[in-house]
């Protein structure tokens, strides 16, 4: 895997990126120099916790999301407009897994 991150979009519609999950020697994230960012496995399991310090300013400037706004990835995640994208391979540089996120509700046990 060569990066993979959290974009704000709809389905069928590409959206900027705002939280990084993984990153590679070659694909740095911005948050790299902090070291927030796990580095992507060949294959397996990317673990880790986001924080607000891993939220990057949006790109597209009409996504209005600034570094640190958690809160507001949180709430695009629950109205089903962020989405994950996977780069596995140089073939597709846009990336070749793309998933809607969607976020499940647990309701607590007496």
């Amino acid at each position: 895997m060569q990066q993979s991150h959290i974009h704000f979009g709809q389905p069928a519609v590409s959206g900027s990126v705002v939280i990084w999950l993984c990153q590679t020697a070659t694909t740095p994230a911005p948050t790299a120099v902090a070291g927030l960012t796990p580095s992507c496995p060949q294959s397996g399991t990317v673990t880790g916790q986001i924080t607000a310090a891993n939220v990057i300013n949006a790109s597209t400037l009409s996504q209005q999301i600034t570094a640190g706004e958690l809160d507001e990835v949180i709430a695009a995640i629950r109205a089903g407009v962020a989405y994950a994208n996977v780069h596995a391979t140089p073939l597709n540089p846009g990336g070749e897994i793309r998933g809607q996120i969607r976020a499940s509700r647990h309701k607590d046990k007496d």
